[in-house]
């Protein structure tokens, strides 16, 4: 419990005054009955006013700070009102602003969405042109290095007599195999070779005999033909992002090779092989030989198109979160 004068509650404290004036009002006008001079009774009488006038005075303060207390009292209320008011319009202002900028940034949200949906189909269609490039270039390399074997080959096949020289490997065609053994599309073009070279001599010994010439010299042996050494270029550039400069390479050296005539090539081996086997006792068949796994594998190129690793996009839930 509190110490000092605080200890007196409140109600006691302000019902203090009234009690001591209405008592002494009482116990004056109770005295006036027992004194039966004039002068004690005057007394009385004169201590009695001064009392309830003092009480009066009293009451009238009391009023006059219990009007000014209820007077700050209402202002109080009228400006709790108003802050409250200013307060409610503050917040309801505060909420259209968050209204508004919640439905521009849902907009931007709903902007930035689409876009990054493009941005994936844009990076999907990226890599699917980058797989398809690197594929087009494997081939384009695998064919460049095969033609390059092709064309070092048939010079070291003139000089191998000599020794001068390390022996190089077979050109890997369709006609021969890594290993120098003649493929079943080598077979089948020097069987056609061979059997137009028996037709155009069977029309030679069929027309009649040319007058007598004087006798010529023996002309020397025709060397087969080779064609001229192709030194492979190789071109070392940047990475091209969009393909454009490795795919125009790679339908160059396309063209090149389809129009490259492959009769000037494998006619001389031909007529050599024909040649040999006439001097040897006669034209033989040419025995057929299937391709072995690794004579297959060999200029294999892989696609890389079906394994790339694009990001699927769901396009369900693409199209919930726009709508």
């Amino acid at each position: 419990m509190p110490r000092g004068r605080h200890r007196n509650p409140e109600p006691l404290h302000r019902l203090l005054t009234p009690t001591t004036v209405a008592g002494v009002s009482v116990a004056g006008a109770a005295a006036a009955w027992l004194p039966a001079e004039p002068l004690p009774l005057r007394i009385l009488v004169a201590l009695t006013a001064a009392a309830g006038v003092a009480g009066a005075f009293v009451m009238r303060s009391w009023d006059r700070a219990a009007g000014r207390r209820v007077a700050e009292l209402a202002r109080e209320r009228v400006k709790d009102e108003w802050k409250t008011e200013e307060r409610i319009a503050e917040l309801e202002s505060d909420l259209e602003e968050a209204r508004v900028m919640r439905a521009r940034l849902d907009t931007k949200l709903r902007a930035k969405r689409v876009e990054l949906a493009a941005l994936r189909g844009e990076h999907a269609a990226l890599l699917r042109r980058y797989a398809t490039a690197e594929t087009e270039r494997a081939s384009a390399l695998e064919r460049r290095r095969l033609l390059a074997i092709e064309a070092s080959a048939a010079p070291s096949g003139d000089g191998s007599g000599s020794g001068s020289g390390p022996r190089e490997l077979a050109p890997v065609t369709e006609e021969r195999t890594s290993a120098g053994a003649p493929t079943a599309v080598g077979y089948a073009r020097a069987n056609v070779a061979m059997s137009a070279l028996v037709r155009k001599a069977e029309v030679t010994h069929s027309r009649p005999a040319a007058a007598a010439v004087p006798a010529r010299r023996p002309a020397a042996t025709m060397a087969p033909y080779s064609p001229p050494r192709r030194t492979a270029s190789r071109v070392e550039g940047g990475f091209d992002f969009f393909g454009t400069k490795n795919a125009e390479q790679a339908r160059a050296v396309i063209e090149a090779v389809q129009n490259e005539d492959l009769a000037d090539v494998v006619g001389a081996e031909v007529l050599a092989v024909h040649k040999a086997e006439s001097a040897q006792g006669g034209p033989a068949e040419p025995e057929f030989k299937r391709a072995t796994p690794e004579q297959r594998a060999v200029g294999q190129v892989i696609d890389l198109t079906a394994h790339d690793e694009t990001e699927p996009i769901d396009v369900v839930r693409l199209r919930t979160a726009i709508s």
